[in-house]
């Protein structure tokens, strides 16, 4: 079985420069992560994703945050327009039955779209219950208020993520929507009980944790460990994450680079790994950035791509994709 680099990294621009591609080359990350910025235009992104597995290998995974709504990094015409996670929370409460198929239908149609385009990894769902004083950060990414709700909905985009060939990452583990504070801006601090954390927010992790790829929280859990955000948490990871949630799959970060942890990206993600997480996301396409982090943890071991992972890579479907368009637009006009 290969080993990579425990390091998802992002691009600087809509094509590889000579930096990143001899980067992918010699130190074989283990993934690539793509954002609005690479994805201006509909041919150019595939020859980027192209270009990338041409330096690495057919089965790199790479990564987009295509949940919808606001947070949707392919916004031209030849990909489906998306729609927030909320709208189908909303549909949930006035007729289950139509917005569960609304939503098997929208998340086929996002994830055939990717899988045509050589994007193997979509980071949904969303599993954070926003409590009403949340920052907002999470709002409509989040498809209700209630847990049931939520583990109900996650179940079917990871399940039909997985049929189409995409793998899914909950997040954000154990749960950000008691945050108060914005994590790109700062750090989010926690101070609810353990049993409300338990009885409520961990239990979509809980129902999904045979996800294959999960992303932490960054956020200090003050009645769990006082001293470390999640991401740095040995506690958190292991007696937390692992033990009592019971997720097996792969441990990814959130963004290395957000503002809710201080200090150096390189020491951060060092750190994350050794309290246990397999995978550093580093996002802003910061090539030295990059370079610090890989030189940090190249002394740590190689990971490889979990053989679970590897089989949804290789699932094919075949889809309708303009019927499915036009079944989900009669029922959310039905809906609306």
């Amino acid at each position: 079985m290969s080993k990579y680099l425990p390091l998802i990294i992002g691009i600087e621009g809509t094509a590889l420069n000579a930096n990143e591609s001899n980067f992918l080359s010699d130190y074989n990350p283990w993934g690539v992560i793509l954002f609005q910025r690479n994805c201006i235009d509909y041919k150019k992104t595939l020859t980027l994703i192209n270009n990338i597995k041409s330096k690495t290998h057919e089965n790199i995974p790479i990564l987009i945050d295509q949940e919808g709504g606001r947070v949707s990094r392919l916004n031209y015409k030849e990909f489906p327009r998306t729609l927030s996670a909320k709208l189908f929370g909303d549909i949930f409460t006035k007729d289950k039955n139509l917005a569960l198929r609304a939503l098997t239908l929208n998340t086929n149609l996002i994830a055939a779209s990717l899988k045509d385009m050589g994007i193997n990894i979509n980071t949904v769902p969303v599993l954070d219950i926003p409590s009403q004083n949340e920052s907002g950060v999470i709002g409509d990414r989040a498809f209700s208020n209630n847990k049931d709700t939520i583990s109900k909905m996650g179940k079917i985009v990871l399940n039909e993520n997985s049929s189409n060939g995409v793998g899914s990452v909950i997040k954000h583990i154990p749960g950000h929507g008691r945050a108060t504070v914005d994590s790109h801006l700062g750090l989010p601090i926690i101070t609810d009980e353990k049993f409300l954390l338990e009885s409520d927010d961990f239990v979509p992790f809980e129902a999904l944790n045979n996800a294959p790829l999960a992303m932490t929280a960054h956020a200090l859990y003050q009645k769990f460990d006082e001293n470390n955000v999640a991401t740095l948490s040995e506690i958190m990871i292991k007696k937390i994450i692992r033990n009592s949630i019971g997720f097996k799959g792969t441990l990814m970060t959130d963004d290395i680079s957000m503002k809710a942890l201080s200090g150096n990206v390189a020491t951060n993600s060092f750190l994350a790994l050794q309290a246990g997480c397999d995978l550093v996301l580093h996002c802003n396409g910061n090539f030295n950035e990059v370079c610090q982090i890989a030189e940090k943890i190249s002394v740590l071991n190689l990971v490889s791509i979990e053989p679970l992972l590897l089989d949804i890579f290789k699932t094919k479907k075949t889809l309708d994709l303009k019927e499915i368009t036009s079944e989900l637009n009669y029922i959310l006009s039905r809906a609306s």
